[in-house]
Order: structure tokens, then sequence, then C-alpha cells
């Protein structure tokens, strides 16, 4: 994690646990409802899933779900199958949510539909797999637009299905997909776009021995099974070499009832943190989406709205995410980073975390905890890195740049400056990062897959994308100045920038520093620090 606040309980893969017995009452057991795990421990539920846990105990909505442990993420990502054990509690957990929920699994008339979520003992954002609307099928898709009365709904959420196992089960090239997209004729339907994907898993599923699209319990396991396997996918490696995380940690998965935010205006789906990640300011911080699901949010593709509208649209949803800002923030004693959906006008909380923050917002934030009484000055000094007081101290901008050099204006994402050139492919950012450039990604948006490009750039600016995006979190969490939601920008490689984090624009041309250590709370914290550590 960038913070060196780390998720309460987390530890290495050789911890000890307890060992229950299994749901039907023989053997080790290997999952875990949110409301019968005994506690919630990172090291053996995954951050996602203790966090899941610890909000059921403190009375929030949460979907009901369940977990598969870390343990048997590391049995499949060593190149084991799907223990037959494992299988069983699987399907005996999805009895206790069908039970639950009045809805069957695999019923076609009105079936129950699941999320599968990575989720590592120790935050990687946007670096391992996720699969939703699992279940549904053809008829199913028909079924729903009958119910709901809404085709769109029921469409998009069977092609975000079929467009999420074809590249992250199978394996199909996201590449790939596109052209048989592109392929259909214009003025092609949202069923046409799903026939054309379905196809493809059914073509590529054959010719690989794999068969075609899988009834809803083949969906289910295929997909915890690719998800364990995103663990070792390149951009979690990279991720994990540059943090120093443990390898052999492995990952849980989180199977959860799947809430929609894709159901109209009154729906939604946002990120919220409970303090400002990039500057550690007071008050509740975050991007929203109306009539979306959670990818959107974070994918960058589309322009978010802030915390504000949403309480302009949905004042009681806005006062309830309050509470749970609230509620979350006093059991961690820290920053805390939520996901939220909204469906039909009713709130749930889907995750929990500690947020990753920058440097400057690890002080900042450690100093406001000790000045509130919540932690010790001691304890203030502990949680911030050397990394993380070293990005703090580095230098800033002196002065607004002048108007005729501003490139253009977005978001301030994550703080900090940076003198550099221009990259606006990963290749170019690597490639320069090689020859000893200073390096600034700038790109529409950026996805995992953009990791090397990431870690290559001193900093990063998209032309799409909020707060919340996979740019702005990836950057807080690496210490990069970012800025995001630019607009085009008349920038090509190897243009001399000058970004700015803190004020949220880009300049052409190499803007004046000054030294970032007369902020007065910095210059605290290195007092504490001073008489702390020595």
């Amino acid at each position: 994690m960038a913070d060196s606040a780390t998720t309460p309980g987390a530890a290495g893969s050789g911890a000890d646990h307890a060992t229950p017995t299994a749901p039907d009452g023989g053997g080790t057991q290997l999952t875990w409802a949110f409301d019968d795990a005994p506690d919630p421990d990172p090291a053996l539920l995954g951050g996602k899933g203790a966090g899941l846990v610890k909000m059921v105990g403190l009375g929030l909505p949460v979907p009901p779900g369940f977990v598969l442990g870390t343990p048997c993420g590391r049995e499949v990502t060593g190149g084991g199958e799907l223990p037959e054990a494992l299988i069983a509690e699987v399907d005996a957990r999805l009895a206790a949510l069908e039970e639950g929920a009045g809805r069957r699994f695999g019923d076609d008339a009105a079936p129950l539909l699941l999320s599968v979520r990575s989720g590592a003992p120790v935050s990687m954002p946007g670096m391992m797999d996720t699969i939703l609307n699992v279940g549904l099928t053809a008829d199913g898709a028909a079924a729903l637009r009958e119910e709901t009365g809404d085709a769109s709904f029921a469409s998009s959420s069977f092609e975000r299905l079929l467009h999420g196992f074809a590249t992250t089960v199978r394996g199909i090239s996201g590449g790939v997909v596109e052209d048989a997209l592109l392929d259909l004729p214009s003025g092609a339907t949202a069923e046409d776009r799903c026939t054309a994907i379905f196809r493809l898993i059914e073509t590529e599923g054959e010719a690989a021995g794999l068969g075609g699209f899988p009834d809803a319990r083949g969906q289910l396991l295929e997909s915890i099974a690719a998800v364990f396997r995103s663990w070792n996918s390149p951009r979690a490696a990279a991720y994990r070499r540059h943090k120093g995380i443990d390898e052999d940690m492995g990952t849980a998965v989180v199977v959860q009832r799947m809430v929609f935010g894709n159901r109209g205006e009154d729906s939604g789906s946002g990120v919220c943190f409970t303090r400002d990640p990039a500057t550690g300011a007071a008050g509740a911080y975050g991007d929203v989406l109306f009539d979306a699901q959670g990818e959107d949010v974070v994918a960058g593709e589309r322009d978010t709205l802030p915390l504000a509208d949403l309480g302009e649209r949905l004042p009681a949803v806005a006062d309830g995410l309050q509470s749970v800002c609230d509620v979350l923030e006093q059991d961690a004693r820290d920053l805390c980073d939520i996901e939220f959906t909204i469906e039909q006008g009713e709130l749930w909380i889907l995750q929990t975390r500690v947020g990753q923050r920058s440097g400057r917002a690890a002080v900042r934030l450690a100093v406001a905890f000790a000045d509130e009484g919540v932690i010790s000055e001691q304890e203030a000094v502990e949680r911030v890195t050397e990394e993380q007081v070293t990005a703090a101290c580095a230098p800033v901008f002196a002065e607004e740049a002048p108007a005729d050099v501003v490139l253009g204006r977005g978001l301030a994402c994550s703080p900090g400056a940076v003198v550099g050139v221009a990259a606006t492919s990963v290749r170019e950012a690597q490639e320069r990062s090689e020859a000893g450039e200073t390096v600034v990604l700038v790109r529409p948006t950026t996805a995992p897959a953009d990791l090397p490009g990431l870690l290559a750039s001193a900093a990063v600016v998209t032309g799409r994308g909020g707060r919340a995006s996979h740019a702005a979190v990836v950057a807080r969490g690496l210490d990069r100045p970012a800025v995001c939601g630019t607009g085009d920008l008349d920038v090509e490689d190897g243009d001399p920038l000058s970004v700015d984090g803190d004020r949220g624009l880009v300049a052409r041309g190499a803007l004046p520093l000054s030294k970032a250590e007369d902020d007065p709370t910095i210059k605290r914290f290195l007092e504490w620090q001073h008489a702390h550590r020595g």
C-alpha cells in the first residue's frame, strides 16, 4: 500500500488461522459468509473480504455474499484446479444466498446474479480482475428485460458479462472482441452486440477445447478460477515488485449478490474517500456516476460528477453515505476508501479499505488525526514512510503558470510538480525513461494494462476521468503527480511539459520550482519525526 497504515491484521502467507469445519460439517473450512466469519482477518479473507465482514458487523448496508480464502488462492495460482471441497462449499453458499434473495442462481425466469471480485490482503487497486453479472444467460437477459421493462438495462448487463467473460475468463484479446463488434453493420442493436461476443466465445472456446459459453454454474466456477489466476497477471506482478509486496501472499475471491447502479437516474455508482486523499483536507471527497456500474467510475472513460451532485439529486442517499463515512473512519481511525452503489434510491456499500494517499496527504492526515486526538504523535510518525516524507517535501511550482503557456486544466488528482517530456504511449514512456529522460505520460485515459507506462513516468495526465479513475488512484499510490479530465491536449512526444498536480494544470516548458518545506504542517511533522526518531 502507498500509505504506511496497513490494513489491520494484514500478514504474509504464513499466518496461523483457526480451521473451522466446512458448511457441510466435514473437513477444513475454505469459505466464509460475510455474517459468519469469526474475525475480519485480511491474511485469510483478503482486504476486501475482511472489510465486508467488518461492515456487516457494524450494521452497514452490504449485499450478502461469501469469501473464498487466500489458501485456495495460493493453491490455484500455484497451478492447481479448484479443489472439489471448495466447489462443494461454493454450492452450499449459493443455496444460502438463494434462500435470502428469493431468487435462484441459474434460473432463467428470475435469475440471481453475482459478482466475482479479487481481494488481496494488501491493496492492489485495479491490478486484478472482476467479473460482473455472473449467472446471466440469453434467456435470463430476456426475462430480465420483461421483469424490469428496461431493454437497455438487460442488454447492457448481458453485454458486460459477455465482454468480461471473453477477455478476463477465456483470455480472448480485447482487440479481437472489439474487431468482432466493428464488423457489425451500422445500426446494429445491443442484442446484435451480445450475439457477436457470444459467438466469438463459442468459436474461440471450441477451438481451444474449453467449450462454448457455459451455464450459470460453469460461469461462476470459471470466473472464480480466473480471478484467482489474475494474481499472476503481468500487471499485478509488476505492481507487487514495485511496491515490495510478498509474492506468496495470494489473493482471496469475493462472491457477492449483484446490486445495479444502471437502473435509471435514481441509481448510480461511486467512490468516496472520507477525506481528500490527494491533499488530506477534511470532508468527504469522491466521484459518482448516475445510471452506471462501478467499473464505469474507475475506467476513466466517462467524466464523473462530484459528490455534491449526489446531495442535490438524492439527498437522503447522500446523508446515508456521510453516516457510513463517519462510522468507517471512526472504526479505522484513518482515511477510508469506500465503493458504493445506489439501486433505485437504495444505498449499498461494496468495499472499504484504508485509502491510498499521496505523500503530502499522508503527512497532513497524520498530523490532523493527532490534532483531533485520534492517534498519538508517535503513531502519526509511524504511519508515514520515508518515501512519503520525501514526496511531501519535494519541490512545488512557485506560482500559477502564465496563461500563455497553459495547455490545459483538469482535476488536481495527485499533488506534486514535475518538469519532463511528453510520452503519448506506454512504449514511448518506457523508451524515454530508459534513455534517462523524465517522462510525463499523456493519455486519453489509463487502464491496468498501462501500468508499465505509469511506472516509467514521473507524472500522468489524462484527457478523461475523475478523482477515482484508474490514473488518479494509481498515481497517488505511486506518488506521481496526476491531472485528469483535461480534455484533448495539443501535445506530441518529446514536448517539454510542466505538470502541476496541486493546481490541476499542464503547461508548456519548464516552470520555476520552490521548496515545499515552507508548508507549516509539514514543518510540524518534521519536528515530531525528529523528536520521536532522532
